[in-house]
């Protein structure tokens, strides 16, 4: 979407070595880019296959702990998680369904940051800036012990 405009809606699968250099083409241009989910590191909030993001530009000095970021961990190496700890020009970054898992990059390795969520087939995004997200990116426990028994439980519900 740019300056008010919606383009078409086109599903194909591409490597991610692909698409994460054309969705950084685009949001340098000042596009953004919705992205479908693929993976579980953002269970249980965001689904793989099912639920898509929408990325923008990201503006590097305002990234904050609580964000969600597409970033480069490595070369080829690219992930959707959360900003838990911001030290500097340095990241820490967790997936909501990650237990213990954490990864580094630095700002420099920011593609983009989330502003909506499509999720369970919605045609219309949730704003980051909504209340619900609000009320959950505060009460996703940061306790691994919270997490394991929360995504425990999750997996028996859901599978």
């Amino acid at each position: 979407r740019k300056n008010g405009r919606t383009m078409k809606e086109v599903n194909k699968e591409i490597p991610n070595k692909i698409l994460i250099g054309e969705i950084r083409n685009a949001l340098q241009q000042g596009h953004t880019a919705t992205l479908r989910v693929k993976g579980v590191s953002m269970r249980p909030f965001l689904e793989t296959l099912r639920d898509k993001v929408v990325l923008a530009p990201p503006q590097r000095e305002k990234i904050q702990t609580g964000d969600v970021v597409l970033a480069a961990i490595s070369k080829d190496i690219f992930v959707l998680h959360r900003v838990t700890k911001r030290e500097g020009e340095r990241l820490t970054l967790r997936g909501d369904g990650n237990v213990y898992g954490t990864e580094e990059c630095t700002i420099s390795d920011v593609i983009g940051i989330v502003t909506g969520f499509y999720r369970k087939g919605r045609n219309k995004p949730d704003s980051v800036e909504s209340k619900k997200w609000k009320i959950y990116s505060r009460l996703w426990p940061s306790s691994p012990l919270l997490r394991r028994v929360i995504l425990a439980v999750w997996r028996r519900v859901m599978v």
